[in-house]
Parts: structure tokens; sequence; C-alpha cells
């Protein structure tokens, strides 16, 4: 979901437009974005550059601030953002590409229409999350059951199994107004609990499989609430998407090359997963990633904090607007190359990193408007001003494992531990 459409969406939140004013807005950005360009490009568009670069100047011993005539200078000779940002915008820009014919369409139970999308944020159901049994099973594990104190005593409870065939596979799960629970296990079948209320007793709702693709299927328009809490195999749908809007979305033990995952308004937890390509946009929640197997992952969340462990991701964008980002790294996996773009923006930054002789860190870090503060040690410092910081590690040439950060934030301190 891009900025301007979250914009939108949060200023209808806050009712200082209507829905039809927000209708008319988002369908003016969607047809933008559906107009054919007027020729095709054979190079890929140069990626927005996050902060200015300076040029190298004198080494500084670790933790050591310039004399104020070199940081003056410094920060006159500022150019543009170093390789390793561009590259990661690229490689992913370039996975996209190498994906998209592989990958089948999820459209089945997704929201099109920014006319549904005005409507479902209009209701303003919330609901809590409730939590699946921990661990992956053997079995077919029966889904938890929903306790009345959650909300869910008036609704109505349906209980689906499907069988899953080997091969290439598809996965698409859609709440409405309610959690999406998701946990993997080491079987052949979807186990499924649904808990929906229906505007009407016709209102028909089941998961279905056509070919490879295996999903919820009912029509929006017919219901007030959708929740789901599901056992799948863990490792049998090569793309998975997931989606809801006011409620929480729970994703934990699941393999895949591909996640998709987009939460209007709700709590966001990924957990123990692994996939090539992870994309997860969220808004109005936190979002929690702990134990992210990737070598691409981007993350966006809108006001709503960002907390993330165990991050073995080798390309990593993440993205807060209106929240802090908390990061905990014990360590990184076996990849002899990891390159990291974080920000945030009016809200704190905070990295906890490991130090060891095979990790080399190139780091760049501005706090607009606000200060940084760096507690990492074994590090020359090229630049060192309160809003703007460049270093590399002692034995940056040396090390087995690369370690690049790109880090920005605004009106609040970055610190790096």
């Amino acid at each position: 979901m891009s900025s301007e459409k979250m914009m939108i969406l949060k200023m209808l939140e806050e009712r200082k437009i209507d829905a039809q004013e927000a209708s008319r807005l988002l369908s003016a950005i969607e047809d933008g974005d559906k107009k054919p360009r007027a020729q095709v490009r054979t190079e890929m568009p140069k990626p927005r550059e996050r902060f200015d670069t300076p040029k190298p100047s004198a080494g500084y011993a670790q933790n050591q601030r310039p004399p104020a005539a070199a940081r003056s200078a410094e920060a006159t000779s500022r150019g543009g953002m170093d390789d390793f940002t561009s590259d990661l915008s690229r490689k992913f820009e370039t996975f996209a590409r190498d994906m998209e014919p592989k990958l089948y369409k999820l459209t089945e139970t997704v929201a099109e229409t920014t006319g549904k999308v005005a409507d479902k944020i209009s209701k303003s159901l919330s609901s809590a999350p409730h939590a699946a049994p921990a661990g992956r099973y053997t079995s077919v594990p029966k889904p938890a059951s929903a306790p009345v104190k959650l909300g869910y005593a008036d609704m109505i409870e349906r209980v689906f199994e499907a069988k899953v065939t080997s091969g290439y596979n598809e996965l698409n799960f859609s709440g409405l107004n309610g959690d999406v629970l998701l946990q993997g296990y080491n079987g052949d079948k979807i186990s499924a609990r649904i808990f929906y209320r229906s505007k009407k007793p016709s209102a028909h709702i089941e998961i279905m499989q056509l070919g490879s693709k295996y999903f919820l299927n009912y029509e929006e328009d017919e219901f007030d609430r959708v929740c789901i809490d599901a056992f799948v195999p863990s490792a049998m749908f090569n793309s998975i998407a997931v989606s809801t809007v006011n409620g929480a979305i729970n994703i934990s033990a699941t393999e895949s090359d591909y996640l998709s995952v987009n939460n209007l308004s709700g709590s966001t937890v990924l957990k123990d997963i692994a996939s090539n390509d992870i994309k997860a946009d969220g808004s109005n929640g936190e979002m929690r990633l702990s134990n992210l197997k990737s070598v691409n992952g981007k993350f966006e969340n809108f006001n709503g904090n960002v907390f993330a462990e165990g991050m073995d991701i080798q390309n990593l964008i993440l993205t807060a607007l209106s929240g802090n980002i908390t990061m905990n790294v014990a360590n990184f996996g076996a990849k002899p190359e990891y390159i990291w773009a974080v920000e945030t923006s009016n809200a704190k930054m905070t990295l906890n990193l490991p130090s060891s002789p095979d990790l080399g860190y190139h780091l760049k870090a501005h706090a607009t408007l606000s200060n940084i503060k760096i507690g990492l040690t074994g590090l020359n410092y090229i630049a060192n001003s309160p809003s703007f910081a460049e270093a590399k590690s002692i034995n940056y040439s040396e090390a087995s494992k690369i370690i690049k950060l790109s880090l920005e934030t605004s009106n609040a301190p970055l610190v790096i531990n």
C-alpha cells in the first residue's frame, strides 16, 4: 500500500474527509497507476535517495567525533546516497520481475474497489486475537476454540477440511472485521474453523479449491464479520496471501516462495517463517516480526510500532510511519552480506546489534531534527555529527560477513547499541 493511499485512509478515519471524497481520491491514484507509460524504459529507474552521503575524510578513532572544522567540511561536501542502498532497491525490483510470471494472481476474496475499502473502514468493528496451540503437528490438529469473552458468542461457527495435493499451490485467506490466525503443521490438509456473522440467511461461505488455488470463498457484501482460525500444511504452498480489515493477523510456522500480508487497521504478528520473498503492510496496530528467514523482506507499518528480532533477511526494507522501530539482533545468519534500509518518522529507532570479529559494519545514520547515539564498538568514523554519522568497522576489509545499514529517523533519536 502506497503512502498516498494510507494518508487518504488516515484522513477518512479522522473524519477530515468523507467516504465519497476518499473513494474519489483513491480512484484517482489507481487511475494514475494504470495509465500506460509514454515509452518503455530499458533500464530500471534510480531509487529515491534517502539521504546525502559525505565524501570520505580522514578516519577517526572509534567513537571519537572529528574536530568542528572537519565536521563542517564534511557537512558541506555530502554527495549522493551510497551504492548499497541503491543495490538493495534494484535487487527487489529484479526479484519481483522474476517472480511475476511464476505466481498466479490471488484475487478471489480480496477487496479490489475503493468503495469496498471505505465501507470496511466505516464499520470500525474491533476484535481481539485468540491464540492457536503452539508447536508443529504430524496429524491434522483441531483449531483452537474461541472463548466467549472474545466476542464470538454471537457468531456462527463452521469447520472445514481440505486435502492439499502435491505440486504448485497457492493459498489465499481473507478476513472481514475479524482476525486471521494461520499456523503451519507437518501434514497435507487444511483444517480451519470459520466464525462469521452474515447479513442474510442465504449468505454462503466455504473453503474452495480451483486448480492449484485454495481460498475462502464468500461475498463480502453479505457478511458483517469473518474470522479465520486455521492450520495449514507448513511447506506445501508456494504462494500465501493473507489479509483482513479491523482485526489481527497472526501467521506462524510456514514455508513458501512468496508471502503477502495486508492488514488494514489491526495488529500483525509474523513468527517462525521461511520464504524467499516476504511483503507485509499494516496500519493502526503494532507489527511484531520474529525469526523470519528470507532473501528479500519488505515491511511497512502506518501509525503503529514495529518490534523485530531474529531477522535473518539478506535484503531488508523496513519502514514505520509515525511509529517506533525496535530491532534486537543476537546474530546474523550464514549469508555473506546483509543490506538493510530502516526508516521511521516522528518516532524513535533503536537497534541492538552484535559485535564479533567476523562482522564488518558499514553504517549510515541520519536523524532529521534529532540526534544519533552510537554505542557500537570497533568503528572508524568517516563522519560524525549530532544528526549524521557514517562509520565502518575497523576490520571491515577482513570480515567474513558484511553488514550494510542505511538508517533514518525524523523528530526522534536514533540509537545504535
